[in-house]
């Protein structure tokens, strides 16, 4: 029996006489039948270019005949536009070069049919010489297929696949061309899409889009073009008469829309950047205008200008130094006092937070509440302003005194609202009826079950909740009967035209007669003159607040004021 060593021997031993005798040399008739089988089409050309020999591709996928390729220049399959091309290429290779690959495969050229058609094919060439004289043999492999899926490939890489239209890559590309004229990008947003598509599914939202494209496909001019840069929205690349344009535009795009047999109308919100600059500066500035003109009131239209950037920077400014004041505890805690209008004694204060930035000076509550909400930094703002008083009511003088704290809608509809007003409570061992939730109209509707639940927690605590800014909202009394709040604050703008306005006289006589009504406390806030007061006083309202009974003052002040309280009773 042959060892495992043997067999190997032996088997070294047949190669290497394979190989010594050349016995799988391909000879002619071999290399025939191989072109013969072959699916790419094969060519021998001689130094002039002229065909000596096709194998049977070459005519299945050129369309000519055999008969038709022999002694014809093989210029016969290439295109004009590469025919010199071609020339060049026969002529760089010398006979006295011997027999070389000269191109590499993989070169990817267009083919000529007979029928006068082009389609890719990718050529691989090799020279020889056979009695003196240098041939070239070509190999040329049909493309068309493998571009098909490419060309598909790139589409699908650039476009939208539910509208057709180009996406955020294939608009930067589009835009990236020269192009005539200072351009502009309008971005317009579908307001209500989302919410829309949710309701009715995958269906509304592709018919949608669908027919955005068929209505602007039908509306742009040959210069302009529109891509869907987001979900709910889009861009248009327009020319110099961009503004104009977006007024037309969007008055199609406002038309109502149809699913089945019901119909739909979209808010539409326009942003439009300034002239000027590459695809992504222009982009950037367009989204900017379209969600300032969101904030400032939905379907708008809102051209960025010089200054808007210049008010974004100062925004950008703001911003920061916010952050920066809220992480290294920079704001400052003031206590406006409250008086009881029958005797005028100071029973409580509400805190009020202040922010005087070393850069930017004072900045008033107005500006950085709301930049606060946006940043989502109002919950640490207030968390901070909870602790702070809570802490300096439990050192006041007056252990009767009570402290009002604002909670914004974000406060209040936070999860872990309640428990973290327990923590703090805790944290500074203060009763807690000597704290008052202070929570505006506005937010109180929001979500009504939900308010419910988290006021009677608080009353379950014994914490206080005053609903501020009373009468500016839409607060229905059917809800108002059901809260279970403590007292209406009367806004400003009623208690400002007191005694002489008689609407604000008979607003504020409503209120007072409401909150009576349902055993409420009644407190009016921004009381500045005597005959304001005295107005109020005969109106039967119980708890005033304003510069007439002080401004808001640092805490030890606010101690000061109670503690002369104190000794002037006694």
């Amino acid at each position: 029996m042959r060892t495992i060593s043997a067999a190997k021997a032996s088997t070294a031993t047949d190669g290497q006489l394979i190989r010594e005798s050349g016995m799988f040399d391909y000879g002619p008739e071999a290399i025939a039948g191989i072109l013969g089988t072959s699916l790419d089409a094969a060519f021998t050309i001689d130094a002039h270019g002229l065909i000596v020999d096709v194998n049977p591709a070459a005519t299945r996928m050129f369309g000519w005949q055999r008969e038709e390729f022999l002694g014809a220049n093989i210029a016969l399959i290439v295109p004009s536009p590469l025919k010199e091309q071609h020339d060049g290429f026969l002529r760089a290779f010398s006979p006295d070069r011997g027999v070389k690959h000269v191109l590499g495969s993989g070169q990817r050229l267009d083919g000529l049919r007979k029928d006068g058609s082009h389609f890719p094919v990718e050529v691989g060439i090799s020279a020889f010489e056979r009695d003196g004289r240098r041939y070239f043999t070509g190999f040329v492999r049909d493309m068309s297929e493998r571009q098909r899926s490419e060309d598909c490939m790139r589409y699908f890489a650039l476009h939208d696949a539910e509208s057709g239209l180009l996406n955020q890559r294939g608009l930067a590309e589009h835009c990236a061309a020269p192009a005539e004229g200072r351009r502009r990008i309008a971005v317009f947003r579908l307001e209500e899409f989302r919410r829309f598509s949710v309701a009715y599914g995958e269906r509304w939202s592709i018919a949608t889009v669908q027919e955005i494209a068929a209505r602007l496909g039908a509306a742009l001019a040959p210069h302009e073009t529109v891509g869907r840069v987001r979900e709910d929205s889009f861009a248009l690349w327009l020319g110099d008469d961009a503004e104009a344009r977006v007024d037309t535009l969007a008055a199609i795009l406002r038309q109502p829309y149809a699913l089945d047999t019901t119909q739909f109308l979209l808010t539409v919100t326009f942003g439009l950047s300034c002239p000027g600059g590459g695809y992504a500066d222009l982009l950037r500035t367009a989204q900017w205008a379209c969600d300032r003109a969101g904030a400032t009131g939905r379907g708008g239209i809102n051209a960025f200008s010089d200054g808007q950037q210049q008010s974004t920077v100062l925004e950008f400014c703001i911003e920061s130094r916010l952050r920066e004041a809220v992480r290294h505890d920079r704001l400052t805690l003031v206590l406006q006092p409250k008086c009881r209008l029958a005797d005028r004694r100071i029973v409580g204060a509400e805190a009020l937070v202040r922010w005087d930035d070393p850069q930017l000076g004072p900045v008033p509550p107005a500006e950085f509440i709301p930049l606060a909400e946006r940043l989502w930094l109002v919950g640490d703002i207030t968390d901070w302003v909870l602790q702070r008083s809570l802490a300096e009511i439990a050192v006041c003088p007056d252990p009767a005194i009570s402290v009002a704290v604002n909670f914004s809608a974000l406060d209040f509809y936070h999860p872990n609202f309640v428990a973290r007003l327990c923590g703090t409570l805790a944290q500074t061992a203060l009763a807690p009826g000597r704290l008052v939730i202070e929570l505006t109209e506005s937010a109180a509707v929001q979500d009504v079950p939900s308010v419910n639940a988290r006021l009677q927690a608080l009353r379950v605590l014994g914490v206080g909740v005053s609903l501020d800014d009373f009468g500016t909202g839409h607060t229905a009394l059917a809800y108002l009967r059901h809260f279970a709040v403590d007292a209406l604050k009367i806004d400003i703008a009623f208690v400002r035209d007191l005694p002489d306005n008689r609407t604000a006289v008979s607003v504020a006589q409503a209120i007072v007669a409401l909150a009576r009504g349902l055993g409420l406390e009644t407190i009016a806030e921004g009381i500045e003159t005597e005959a304001q007061a005295a107005s109020l006083t005969a109106l039967g309202v119980d708890i005033g607040q304003g510069f007439l009974f002080g401004r808001p003052l640092p805490p030890p002040e606010f101690h000061r004021l109670v503690r002369q309280q104190i000794e002037t009773t006694v």
